[in-house]
């Protein structure tokens, strides 16, 4: 249950490109990975909060007391949108949702997000002003 809940939510809030070949099951593999990490208590919260949104679509004017889940874009775009604008818990869903998406290697490679070569060059500065310093306190 809680997975269409998060899969239709990944649909309206990430980029258009979510829709692109296998990106929303990355997107839901991401969210389950980073989930399964949490507390169980945080699990049921997070849980209780997309199931919170996804019941609150029926008071929605335009979803004719359907959930989330049961809505077209439009809709489920408009009663975001709302959410969004007046709800901080929303915001932190939808940031959660969004950074599993930009978590995706082919969305990185679009945006042209390679760390590595910046990692390395700090790794490399930092051995060098620090090394010995390291050292010492790995020997200890």
């Amino acid at each position: 249950m809680l997975q269409g809940i998060v899969e239709r939510f990944a649909l309206v809030v990430c980029p258009p490109g979510v829709r692109d070949g296998k990106r929303l099951d990355g997107v839901l593999r991401e969210f389950g990975e980073m989930t399964d990490v949490l507390q169980p208590a945080a699990r049921r919260a997070l849980a209780a909060a997309f199931v919170a949104i996804d019941q609150g679509a029926r008071l929605a004017p335009r979803s004719r007391g359907r959930r989330l889940v049961r809505l077209g874009d439009a809709a489920a775009g408009a009663y975001l949108g709302a959410l969004l604008a007046r709800s901080g818990m929303a915001e932190r869903l939808k940031s959660l949702v969004v950074m599993c998406y930009y978590e995706l290697p082919e969305v990185k490679a679009e945006i042209g997000y390679d760390p590595d070569p910046y990692i390395a060059f700090v790794s490399e500065r930092r051995l060098e002003r620090y090394g010995d310093e390291i050292k010492a306190a790995e020997s200890r």
